[in-house]
């Protein structure tokens, strides 16, 4: 499901930085990789200080370092920056591919700083759960929030229920398996499905989750289907049973995107899916391994 770096963003090319590189009309990607060695939080800091970064539309950042280092100074980097980032909008930390570095390993930091010394920014996009925080803020710019974790802490669903953003309108959380640090229930997820917490939401992604089946009967007559347009339940441990509750929900029928991409659903239910009314994307779906006659079921995105 993480392929490739991202290319393109806010509607202008992503590449990687360059010393002498124009601002403005590319949004760069900055970070430690085994083919240049050459970054350090200090080459980060010059970037941003920079007279021209006010003209900085989004920012990506790859791996803060070679072995392990957290995204704690970066994040400090970017928020004393911050008065002088006038025109950022997207920032995105943890544009890392698994050759490099595996999901559960990426350590980042208390990401609600960022939101808090941004206001104005529309989107934030973070990979890896390690020592993750998202202090409770108030931000009323953001209209996109996604997490991917390999496994989230129960703690981080709790904070984000917590903060205000009354404009978001895409939250996409990865909840990832216990095995990779996942520690919620049902119960932890159950918050993000109040109608009105997020007042113009119409996309939800709670993905990549060995809860799949008990999301899928807890949202499938949720009043939060009401305003949604989009329902992503893509990655985990979806199978047939879940899907039952789905396919039973006249509010689902309502939806006008629904994703169930790689889960665990037979042909038969998948073409009774398709003749719900959204739009379902139910490709690439998988078999269970089996031990000993026992079926059992993985996340896309663990480690």
């Amino acid at each position: 499901m993480i392929d490739d770096h991202m290319t393109e963003w806010f509607g202008l090319p992503v590449e990687d930085y360059q010393p002498g590189a124009e601002y403005g009309t590319k949004i760069h990607r900055l970070g430690y990789s085994y083919d240049d060695e050459s970054f350090t939080p200090e080459v980060l800091n010059e970037y941003l200080a920079d007279p021209l970064a006010s003209s900085i539309k989004g920012i990506v950042l790859g791996m803060p370092g070679e072995s392990g280092e957290s995204f704690t100074e970066i994040i400090n980097l970017l928020v004393a920056h911050a008065p002088k980032l006038t025109s950022l909008r997207g920032i995105f930390l943890g544009d890392i591919l698994q050759e490099e570095n595996e999901m559960s390993w990426i350590e980042q930091g208390d990401v609600g700083l960022l939101l808090a010394a941004f206001p104005d920014l529309e989107e934030l996009r973070v990979r890896g759960g390690s020592s993750l925080e998202l202090t409770p803020c108030a931000n009323s710019g953001l209209s996109r929030l996604i997490i991917e974790t390999g496994g989230m802490r129960a703690e981080v669903l709790k904070q984000v229920a917590q903060c205000s953003f009354p404009n978001l309108e895409h939250l996409e959380l990865w909840l990832g398996t216990d095995e990779y640090g996942w520690t919620g229930t049902l119960a932890d997820v159950l918050p993000l499905l109040e109608p009105g917490l997020f007042p113009r939401l119409v996309s939800l992604g709670l993905r990549n989750s060995e809860i799949a089946n008990e999301i899928a009967e807890a949202i499938a007559d949720t009043p939060i289907l009401d305003q949604l347009e989009a329902l992503d339940l893509s990655g985990g441990t979806l199978t047939d049973e879940g899907a039952e509750f789905l396919i039973a929900s006249g509010k689902v029928r309502g939806l006008s995107r629904l994703n169930l991409f790689r889960n665990f659903l037979t042909d038969a239910t998948v073409q009774r899916l398709n003749s719900l009314g959204p739009k379902v994307d139910a490709g690439g779906q998988e078999e269970p391994d089996v031990y000993d006659g026992t079926p059992h079921y993985y996340v896309a995105v663990g480690e």
